[in-house]
């Protein structure tokens, strides 16, 4: 059984052109993305070198050698660049410019060579690049979008049938006179590795695509400022809740928080020194807070907590030690200087046998915190259900 490579070349130059065509197609329905900028080039890299080998039959042998060869370095080198700039925030190493460079002259030396030695060196050359990009996948993406493990996977494999065809290249040397020749070793290796390669950019584009619909989720459920939960989103899982607290039998408690005398702060130090405290507000909440509560931000300075399973006592104690928190807590005013603030709490628990809907809880946390507000601010108030409600007196 044999393999006829120049069949294999031009079908992948075929499916190369079908991946770069689609990467245009992504270009412009992204916003801007330098990683798959860095990806479309590599793959032009790519479809260029893979033509310069397909045509070794009409240009030079050293022209074939060189450039095409060379060529499909640069796309493996693009695809790295683009791994890195998916993943971390900082510029891809330097490593990728200077191996990139190292690989022209070192594919300019093996021009001479015989057929099966060049084979091994250059399909040595090219897992040096591809061994760095699917460590970068393993140690900062692997728990990321699902579809970038199959980015790995792919990359993977053609990384080991391009050592296999190194090897192969070695102990059967006869199956490597020839790139175009026919021969089942030269021809199988050559395909998996490109094929993979082939399908590592498909898994790029859809990675990207699951990374943008992540990103617009969490705008449609994030409060861009602080991190936390935006109205909406606290609406609805509030809902959720109380909802999955009557088939538990188990009590759901609501907190509604307000900065105290926020405005001075906006007044006197500015807006930028009042995201300032909005942020580091959150960051002591959620700090004090359990895996199955939620923090959101339900107005300019007002934010409310949901405790599932919670009751009066367990929300007393929860919300009390996160009151104290936040006055302990500063941040930087607009003259460098230490600023504090304090908050005002209400809460209002609902038991499952009362059927409260969400407006009512809400409601009801809502007249706490006005009781709390009244009595003096940096406070915790409880509702109870007879109308009244329990103060948590100033420490």
């Amino acid at each position: 059984m044999t393999l006829h490579t120049t069949t294999l070349l031009l079908a992948l130059l075929a499916g190369f052109l079908l991946l770069t065509l689609e990467l245009g197609v992504s270009l412009r329905r992204l916003p801007a993305r330098p990683e798959l900028n860095s990806w479309t080039a590599g793959s032009w890299a790519m479809l260029a070198g893979l033509a310069a080998l397909a045509l070794r039959p009409v240009v030079p042998l050293w022209l074939s050698v060189l450039a095409g060869n060379w060529l499909i370095c640069v796309g493996l080198a693009f695809f790295c660049r683009a791994i890195h700039q998916l993943l971390s925030p900082s510029p891809a190493p330097r490593w990728i410019d200077v191996a990139l460079a190292l690989s022209l002259p070192a594919t300019a030396a093996t021009v001479l060579l015989p057929m099966p030695l060049r084979t091994t060196l250059i399909s040595a050359i090219f897992v040096l690049f591809l061994v760095p990009s699917v460590a970068v996948i393993l140690r900062l993406g692997w728990k990321t979008e699902g579809s970038l493990r199959t980015v790995a996977l792919t990359l993977s494999v053609a990384a080991a049938a391009m050592t296999a065809r190194s090897v192969h290249s070695l102990l059967e040397p006869q199956d490597y006179t020839d790139l175009l020749q026919a021969s089942l070793g030269q021809g199988l290796t050559f395909l998996v590795a490109f094929m993979c390669l082939l399908g590592a950019g498909f898994g790029f584009v859809l990675t990207l695509f699951e990374r943008l619909a992540n990103e617009l989720e969490k705008l449609a459920t994030t409060d861009g400022l602080t991190g936390c939960a935006n109205r909406t989103c606290t609406d609805g899982f509030l809902a959720q809740e109380l909802a999955h607290g009557r088939r538990q039998n188990a009590p759901v408690a609501f907190v509604l928080m307000d900065l105290d005398h926020f405005k001075q702060v906006n007044d006197q130090h500015g807006h930028r020194v009042g995201d300032i405290v909005l942020k580091r507000f959150a960051e002591t909440v959620r700090a004090g807070l359990r895996q199955s509560d939620l923090l959101g931000r339900t107005g300019g300075e007002e934010f409310g907590i949901i405790l599932p399973g919670t009751d009066e006592a367990g929300a007393h104690r929860l919300v009390d030690k996160i009151r104290r928190a936040v006055a302990q807590s500063t941040a930087p005013d607009s003259k460098g200087q230490p600023l504090s603030v304090t908050v005002s709490a209400g809460v209002a628990v609902a038991f499952p046998t009362e059927m409260l809907p969400p407006e009512r809880l809400y409601g009801r946390a809502d007249r706490a915190l006005y009781v709390a507000k009244r009595a003096g601010r940096n406070r915790v108030e409880i509702y109870v259900p007879d109308g009244t409600s329990t103060m948590v007196p100033l420490n």
